[in-house]
Formats: C-alpha cells, sequence, structure tokens
C-alpha cells in the first residue's frame, strides 16, 4: 500500500519543490512526533512519580501516627486523625483498618485492601451524589509496633490535577511540535525551492530549447553536476537552434516536406527513387514578359512576388508542395511526397482556389487603375517518377515523365483565365462532383503520338463554392494578421 502511493505520487503532475516540501516535512513531522511523544511519555512519568511520592509520604506519615493510638484503642485519637487528612484538598480520603476491628474512613476510601501482600497504589474511581466519575488513586501503608502489623493505613489522592497536570504539559509539547513543525515546513519548502530552482528553470528552457537557456549567467557558472547540465542543454540548444535555422533556410529553396524529410534522416539526406500516383499543376502568368518590360526591376519582382505568394497560400490550403517556381510559373504536386487518395481533387480545388485569389488582386489592382494579371492552369493525373534529379553535388528532388510534360502542355492550351485538365484528372473519383465538366476538340500534343482530349473546368458545384468563399475569407484574414 505504501509503495502503491508512493509510486502514484512520484508520478503526480506536482512541481518538484513542492515534493521535496512534503517529503521533508513527513520526515520532519515524524521526527517532532517521536520526540513530543518521548517528550510527553518522560513527563507523565515524571508527574506519576511525583503523585507516587507525596502519596506514600502522606500514607507512612499516617501509619506511624496511627500505631500508638490504635494499640491503645484510642478510637477518638484515630479519628481525629483521619479527619485531618481529608483536609488537604488533594486528599479525598483517608482510613485506618485495623486486623480485627471496624475501619475508621473519612472521606472516600477502596472498600478491602489489596489481595497482594506489596500493597501496591491502587488507581480507580468514584461516584458523587450527581452520579459523576472522579478518577482517585489510594496509597497503603502497614501499620506496625515492634515489628508487629497491627493494622493498614489508607491515603486517597484526587487524580484529576494530576490528569489536569498531564493535559496541560501534552497541549504545551503538543503546540511546540506542531509550531516547530510548521517552522520546519516553511524552511522546507524555502530549501526545496532553492535547491529545485536550476531542474525548475532547466525545466522552463526545454519548453523552448532552441530559444537558449532561461538562466542567468551565475547559475551557468556553476561547476558542480548542474553547472555540467546546464553547459550541456546550453550545447544542446545552440544545436537545436542551429538546425531550426538550416530547416527554415532550407525550406525557402525546396518544399518544407522535402526539407523535413531530408532532416529527419542526415545520414541518408538523398530520397529514394520511387513512382507514385499523384496530380500535378502548372500555372503560368499570361503576357507576363510583355507587361515586364515596362515596369521597373523591383515593381516586377514585387508583382510576381504578390502572385506566387497567392499561388503558395492556395497550394498549402490544398495539400500541395510547391515543387519550383519557373520564372512567373508555378509547378505544385499533389500526392508527391506525401501519399495523397485525393489527389485528383486537390488539385481541382487548388486551381479555382488560385483564380479566385488572383481574382480579388485583380479587383484591387483596377481599382489603382492598374492592369490586371491572367493566369492559365493545366492539371493532369497518373503515374510520375520522384526523387533526385541531377549529379551527386547539385541534387534536385521533383517529379519527371510523361504525367508531368502533359501537364505543362495542358497549361500552354488553357485558355486565358481558364483550367485545362486531361481525362484523367476528369474521371478521377468526386472531381465531376464538384465542377461542370466540358469536353473539349482532340489536341495534338507535342512528344505525344495519341491524340489528347481536354476538358475545361466548369462553374463550381453550390458546396464546392462555399468551400471556396471560407477558404478564400480565411487566407485574406490570415494576412492581414
Amino acid at each position: 500500500m505504501i509503495n502503491w502511493f508512493v509510486r502514484l505520487f512520484r508520478k503526480a503532475p506536482v512541481p518538484i519543490a513542492i515534493k521535496w516540501t512534503i517529503y521533508i516535512g513527513t520526515l520532519i513531522t515524524m521526527v517532532m512526533g517521536v520526540l513530543g511523544w518521548f517528550l510527553i511519555t518522560q513527563q507523565t512519568s515524571f508527574h506519576m512519580r511525583e503523585v507516587k511520592g507525596f502519596g506514600e509520604v502522606l500514607v507512612e506519615q499516617l501509619a506511624h501516627s496511627a500505631s500508638e493510638p490504635l494499640l491503645a484503642d484510642d478510637q477518638f485519637n484515630l479519628q481525629g486523625l483521619v479527619s485531618r487528612q481529608t483536609q488537604n484538598d488533594k486528599v479525598v480520603g483517608a482510613a485506618i483498618v485495623p486486623s480485627e476491628k471496624p475501619w475508621i474512613t473519612s472521606g472516600n476510601v477502596p472498600h478491602q485492601l489489596p489481595g497482594s501482600e506489596e500493597l501496591l497504589p491502587m488507581i480507580w474511581s468514584w461516584r458523587d451524589e450527581g452520579n459523576i466519575r472522579h478518577p482517585a488513586i489510594t496509597f497503603f501503608s502497614p501499620i506496625k509496633f515492634r515489628d508487629v502489623i497491627a493494622g493498614h493505613a489508607m491515603i486517597t489522592l484526587d487524580r484529576q490535577f494530576l490528569d489536569r497536570n498531564q493535559q496541560r504539559t501534552i497541549g504545551i509539547i503538543g503546540y511546540a511540535t506542531f509550531g516547530l513543525i510548521l517552522i520546519a515546513a516553511i524552511l522546507s519548502y524555502v530549501l526545496s525551492k532553492r535547491l529545485s530552482r536550476p531542474i525548475t528553470l532547466l525545466a522552463q528552457a526545454g519548453q523552448k530549447p532552441e530559444a537558449g537557456l532561461l538562466v542567468s549567467p551565475m547559475e551557468t557558472d556553476r561547476h558542480d553536476e548542474i553547472g555540467q547540465v546546464y553547459a550541456h542543454f546550453d550545447r544542446m540548444s545552440a544545436g537545436l537552434l542551429e538546425k531550426r535555422q538550416v530547416e527554415d533556410a532550407l525550406s525557402r529553396y525546396v518544399s518544407p516536406v522535402v526539407a523535413e524529410k531530408i532532416l529527419s534522416n542526415l545520414s541518408q539526406p538523398r530520397l529514394a527513387n520511387q513512382e507514385m500516383e499523384g496530380s500535378i499543376l502548372f500555372c503560368d502568368i499570361v503576357g507576363f514578359t510583355r507587361l515586364s518590360e515596362d515596369l521597373p526591376a523591383d515593381e516586377v519582382a514585387s508583382l510576381l512576388n504578390l502572385y506566387l505568394g497567392a499561388i503558395a497560400d492556395s497550394a498549402h490550403r490544398c495539400r500541395g508542395v510547391v515543387d519550383k517556381f519557373i520564372g512567373d510559373s508555378a509547378m505544385i504536386l499533389f500526392g508527391v511526397p506525401e501519399a495523397d487518395k485525393e489527389h485528383g481533387q486537390q488539385a481541382i480545388r487548388c486551381a479555382w482556389l488560385i483564380q479566385a485569389m488572383v481574382r480579388h488582386i485583380n479587383k484591387k489592382r483596377r481599382q489603382a487603375g492598374k492592369e490586371p494579371i491572367m493566369l492559365r492552369i493545366g492539371i493532369n493525373s497518373g503515374t510520375m517518377l520522384a526523387g533526385n534529379i541531377g549529379i551527386p553535388d547539385r541534387l534536385e528532388y521533383t517529379v519527371v515523365g510523361d504525367t508531368v510534360n502533359l501537364a505543362s502542355r495542358l497549361c500552354g492550351a488553357a485558355p486565358v483565365d481558364g483550367i485545362m485538365m486531361s481525362q484523367a484528372t476528369a474521371a478521377f473519383p468526386g472531381v465531376s462532383h464538384m465542377v461542370e465538366l466540358h469536353k473539349q476538340p482532340t489536341l495534338k500534343i507535342r512528344g505525344k503520338k495519341n491524340l489528347v482530349t481536354p476538358y475545361i473546368a466548369g462553374t463550381p458545384s453550390r458546396e464546392f463554392g462555399q468551400w471556396l468563399l471560407r477558404t478564400m475569407a480565411y487566407i485574406l484574414k490570415k494576412q492581414v494578421r
């Protein structure tokens, strides 16, 4: 039971300073409790010895004074001796018990002598007329004359004063013990707080280790085990910060998903080549070359970043990965490098979301008296080779194959502000429920022997249109923040 409680307490989400305080406080409480019990026991024994000594002196004096009157059968003198004993406020009874004559008593005494020859003190109680119990203790002594026992003397003391003294002593010791325990608990908490402070600081720093140690130079300058832990943690924090910076920098040049895969296994940074089922989307700005001829270089870069930023935000919301930006074009993957059973649907969602975002940007450009930008989008679905393309010293993770080439050709053949998709994408499960599909005349695509039957994405369904409005509102709200 105790072991179970200890294990439960160790697993409880309680600060270590509180746990140490409880441990130290419990130990101090046990020590003070044992010490208090010892003091109370000793004090009680001391009071008992005092009472016993006082009672034995009284009863021996009574026995000595009663020896001669008892042999002379002087009843009057004996009665006076007994009566004078009860005048003491601590004596509640006295008696002279002759060997063969009636008892001479005053107050309350036992009705018989102890059965033992040792005449040990008798602890008993008597009740008054109101049936109230009164604790008492009676002492006995033989009455001797020339080594002849003529009778016995009794003295009964009120034991309430002993109990009152004992309770007062227990109260004083109890209050003193409680006070010491309280002081010890406060001191143990302060001590535990002080001892656990380095661990607490490490726990706080561990919540965000890449931010570095959250401790003062005085703490990190220690030369004990805690100082060694600080030094190791500092190096770990620096390593994590460097890793985060490398990951952020790498994510600016490659897909964040690819960057994460590379950094998660630095011993084998080269990703495996594999055939994957997915969809690919090409997006191209119409007439950007002509437009850029009349604009300053910085304005061209700002305009391009604005549109490509909208394309990247749309891809992110549709589980797409921007493989690369090629001038004023973008190449977005779905289902690669992470498999996605809905890659065709996600590609259609992304295409419509890109168009919605571009219309919003064009609306502001028209209001500012600037020329709007139009896009062409081409989508294809199928099998493609995903992997490392290049030389050992310069690799690029991308996709290649006929599926990729066809998507690029469809983008070039798409109408201005239109979305053209292959028959494979149009036949993808769920696509026909998202948008109207308008079949186009067959096309002769350069590099392909067979003719291709493309489709143009028409009016979106009501449910898909509501999704577009919600998603676009979320992206714009996030951009404002």
